[in-house]
């Protein structure tokens, strides 16, 4: 049994890597860079250099094919969006020699429109924000009529195609006149045609996170994020596993099995404080950056994403423990440097330390440092002890390069 993961140096990835190799499944890491997070651990059999992804697709897609044949993998796992999207679209170059465990490139890249799965959230009777198109700007004053202020102006797509080489979409802008609508459109437009433009919606974020067998649901698990990076919305550093929400799931469930969705999913959603609605948001169809908790709490993804693949099916999973909590400590200790560095009094500012500094509660686990595999964490310090240090001397170097 084996199985081939790329890229390496994603959280994700390391929990899959874990995931695969406590259960004796010979897991292989391919990442451009050699080296990586996943590629320290001691679940990780062996590491291969591949090519970028993001500069050089034809060359990372017949590198990752190469080490199929030659490492006669059952199963390959993208990590991100990107090589997702390159080995969908070379599914056939696979065929005979492994299980791809994720949809055809098409549906790929109707979940990560979306534009396209705003429309057919719609048609589906699935609550999502009013959203429009931008095509050029004279759509503006009517988005401004139908959309209203404050809004949101983003790109379609996270990642997109130019040139041979795969861009980010770039930021969220949120405008509250039709002055900076102008400015957002035309700063996601040069980057991205067509943006997008959509009510800003008051609330909280929820996420749904699951496994699907060609359109069924085989397993489905939520957590709540108590702590993000940046504060105001990002990636969960201190989360905890809850319960599933029926109304949720139901939503989830409906979309992807309209698209008739392979592998898994995250599908997530905001709840509108002003009517109490949850309303779709947007569907990454890759592993998550907590991966880890959900596996801690008892729905062990990977190995079920792993067995589907090799087996066909799965028996369904739909319970786990609650009340589990993971703390990502260099992605939480960003986020008391970002609250210390705020505007606002001092007295503010300094809250966050107590905060931060309280116990994370009784069964909280760390995410990265595991004491029977703790390589990835001393990997991890040493290149944030690196990151923060060329940062400082930047700084320091600033008013200097003024003189």
């Amino acid at each position: 049994m084996s199985a081939l993961l790329t890229p390496g140096d994603l959280r994700s990835a390391l929990a899959v890597t874990r995931s695969l190799g406590r259960r004796g499944i010979k897991v292989t890491v391919a990442d451009e860079g050699g080296k990586s997070l996943a590629g320290t651990s001691r679940y990780c059999q062996a590491s291969v250099r591949v090519p970028s992804a993001a500069r050089s697709g034809e060359a990372f897609v017949s590198a990752i094919r190469q080490e199929v044949a030659r490492g006669k993998h059952r199963v390959v796992i993208p990590a991100d969006d990107i090589s997702l999207s390159l080995i969908a679209q070379a599914r056939s170059e696979f065929e005979g020699l492994t299980a791809l465990p994720f949809p055809d490139f098409e549906t790929v890249q109707a979940a990560h429109d979306k534009g396209a799965l705003t429309a057919l959230a719609a048609e589906a009777a699935i609550p999502v924000p009013r959203t429009v198109i931008l095509r050029g700007p004279a759509d503006l004053e009517g988005a401004i009529n139908q959309v209203g202020f404050p809004a949101v102006v983003k790109a379609r797509v996270s990642r997109f195609l130019h040139g041979g080489q795969w861009r980010t979409g770039g930021a969220v802008h949120y405008v509250r006149t039709a002055a900076e609508l102008d400015d957002a459109f035309r700063a996601v437009h040069a980057v991205v045609p067509c943006p997008l433009v959509q009510e800003h919606i008051p609330g909280d974020g929820r996420g749904v996170f699951v496994l699907m067998n060609r359109g069924r649901l085989r397993a489905a698990f939520a957590h709540r994020r108590l702590r993000e990076k940046p504060p105001s919305g990002g990636v969960s550093v201190l989360s905890e596993s809850i319960g599933l929400d029926p109304k949720l799931l139901e939503h989830a469930e409906r979309i992807l099995e309209a698209l008739k969705w392979h592998g898994v999913a995250m599908v997530e959603f905001k709840h509108d404080s002003r009517d109490g609605v949850t309303k779709l948001l947007e569907i990454n169809g890759r592993f998550w950056g907590s991966l880890q908790l959900a596996v801690d709490s008892g729905v062990d993804f990977p190995y079920l994403l792993y067995r589907l693949a090799v087996d066909g099916d799965i028996d369904p999973v739909f319970t786990y423990r609650v009340g589990v909590r993971l703390r990502w400590w260099l992605g939480d200790l960003d986020w008391l440097l970002i609250r210390l560095r705020e505007r606002g009094s001092l007295a503010r500012r300094l809250k966050a330390l107590p905060e931060f500094l309280r116990p994370a509660g009784r069964g909280a686990r760390a995410e990265v440092f595991r004491p029977d595999d703790p390589a990835p964490a001393i990997r991890e310090l040493s290149l944030y002890s690196r990151a923060l240090l060329r940062d400082a001397v930047a700084r320091l170097g600033r008013p200097a390069s003024r003189a």
